[in-house]
């Protein structure tokens, strides 16, 4: 329907949107709460990453799966009048951008519980899904429908999760690493499931976008948050409790550190396996879940032994 690509079309009729809306989408994006939750546990916040952590697995996951059960297309591959600032090959209801948006910053301004950070929350909840239909990748409903599963989620963790975390206290190491490998394969096989039952998809004869080498019947963010979490679950048990950096400097140079490393493990694992889609999909996993493996275990013992951290602190909380 026309009035569905107005917004978009009027948005883009701004050049000089084009650039802030895309670094208001980097915002986003899944890379910026991977380095939230690392940096969070590294500067004595390891209970709060956790549930972060969690709270962004399910949300992706959700996603992944809604995506796959609506496949909706997204405006630029509908009408050659929306001009595509960003490509995406995955559906586009709902945003996953919006959705993880209101779910990973809303619970971020729960933590602080002050009126300026329920404020600028919501603002960058709102930028964000603005900058979306800005950059012609959703339509409105897409980041409309992102912001209700992200509130729905959200309220969810709130009420269900310290009972989900106590549960876990009362469980062995060996169990929550069991329990965690169980949910993390059974959220992935979830989703390949919905995906073959999809099967083979063609786009619209009718549409005027850009359509050419779309492949949008993806897991993708369902690997990623799912291997992400089963390596925080596995860092967890290895690492021997929260330590805190000697200095703001030290501080600093171990952060970088630790985000460099980051980086270096999740294009290293992909490089390092061959080629082909089961293949590539092994890689996201095993990529995502070394990464937080080195989160939770890794960069905290690298910190201790250059003398970044104080030292050891106190057992798993």
């Amino acid at each position: 329907m026309i009035w569905e690509f107005e917004p978009v079309v009027w948005l883009q009729s701004v050049p000089a949107l084009a650039l802030p809306m895309a670094l208001l989408s980097a915002l986003g994006s899944p890379a910026v709460y991977l380095g939230l939750v690392a940096v969070l546990a590294w500067w004595r916040e390891r209970p709060f990453a956790l549930a972060l952590a969690v709270l962004f697995a399910a949300s992706a996951i959700v996603n992944d799966i809604a995506k796959l059960l609506v496949h909706a297309p997204r405006p630029y591959w509908v009408s050659a009048d929306v001009v595509p600032l960003e490509l995406q090959d995955s559906f586009g209801f709902p945003s996953a951008h919006a959705q993880l948006a209101l779910s990973i910053w809303g619970l971020v301004a729960l933590r602080f519980r002050r009126p300026w950070a329920a404020a600028a929350a919501g603002a960058l909840v709102v930028a964000i899904g603005i900058s979306r239909v800005a950059l012609g990748v959703h339509y409105p409903v897409d980041v409309l429908g992102g912001w209700l599963i992200g509130a729905a989620l959200l309220a969810a963790f709130v009420l269900a999760g310290p009972a989900a975390f106590r549960a876990a206290g009362r469980m062995t190491s060996r169990g929550r690493v069991l329990a965690g490998a169980a949910l993390s394969l059974a959220a992935v096989g979830a989703a390949a499931a919905v995906a073959a039952v999809l099967g083979p998809w063609t786009p619209d004869p009718s549409w005027t976008g850009l359509v050419t080498g779309l492949d949008p019947v993806s897991i993708e963010y369902t690997l990623v948050a799912a291997g992400f979490a089963l390596g925080l679950v596995i860092g967890h048990e290895l690492d021997r409790g929260c330590r805190a950096f000697r200095s703001r400097a030290a501080g600093l140079a171990g952060t970088l550190l630790g985000l460099a490393v980051m980086a270096a493990i999740w294009f290293g694992v992909g490089a390092a396996l061959p080629g082909g889609s089961v293949a590539a999909g092994l890689a996201v996993y095993l990529a995502a879940a070394a990464v937080g493996a080195w989160v939770m275990a890794g960069a905290p013992a690298l910190f201790c032994r250059l003398g970044l951290y104080n030292g050891a602190g106190p057992e798993h909380s």
